[in-house]
């Protein structure tokens, strides 16, 4: 006997939860969970944004600075704040560590110094490739605000981020913002100084109660 037509709509509905089930499942797996009062796609322009805003403008002043430094080490000024200590370092000339910058303010294939600009960086501010200071800026960077495209630090912001507050786009830490993780504290944190991340909450949609449906 031939299903009624209430019938194959029921096992058509029926399959179609199904698979709406296992796409879920599929989005959450890369996503996280839906929620209503996050908008992802704001969340991704506003780390867009903050990117260009501030990150891209030291980026681009290091990989003009740094060849420049390097390739022009005699116009560096150069004097001494301690014996044996340069003020500007331009990758060790003139001395015995050519290609590594040491000073105050150091450039170089690895440069140490309170200011620490090159392919490897550490100082207070860190900035480079891989960068480890107080204030890293880099690839990878490690510090007590680490910023980059992977950050370990106490404020750790960056594509991906560990640590006690964590701005990134996949985060671990205490307090995540991230496109899986809003959670309270870094929230309440991160706009604070970020205004613009308020743009991807967004209030709840009402949820409407509506009796089971039934046929008749």
């Amino acid at each position: 006997m031939d299903d009624s037509p209430h019938d194959d709509l029921l096992k058509r509905i029926e399959l179609l939860e199904r698979e709406n089930a296992r796409l879920r499942r599929r989005a959450d797996a890369l996503l996280g969970p839906d929620k209503p009062d996050f908008d992802m796609l704001e969340f991704g322009r506003a780390m867009r944004f903050y990117s260009l805003a501030y990150l891209l403008p030291v980026i681009l002043i290091v990989q003009a600075l740094v060849p420049l430094a390097l390739a022009f080490p005699q116009y560096v000024p150069r004097y001494e704040m301690l014996p044996g200590l340069p003020f500007f370092d331009a990758g060790g000339a003139g001395g015995s560590h050519p290609g590594m910058g040491l000073g105050v303010i150091a450039f170089g294939g690895l440069a140490i110094g309170v200011v620490a600009i090159g392919g490897g960086a550490i100082g207070v501010v860190a900035i480079g490739g891989a960068a480890v200071g107080l204030i890293a800026i880099g690839g990878g960077a490690f510090g007590v605000i680490a910023v980059g495209g992977g950050a370990i630090g106490y404020i750790a912001i960056g594509g991906g981020g560990l640590g006690r507050f964590v701005l990134a786009g996949d985060g671990r830490g205490k307090a995540v913002l991230s496109r899986r993780r809003q959670d309270a504290e870094a929230v309440e944190f991160f706009t604070r100084y970020f205004p613009r991340f308020k743009r991807a909450f967004t209030a709840p949609m009402p949820v409407i109660p509506v009796d089971n449906f039934k046929f008749r």
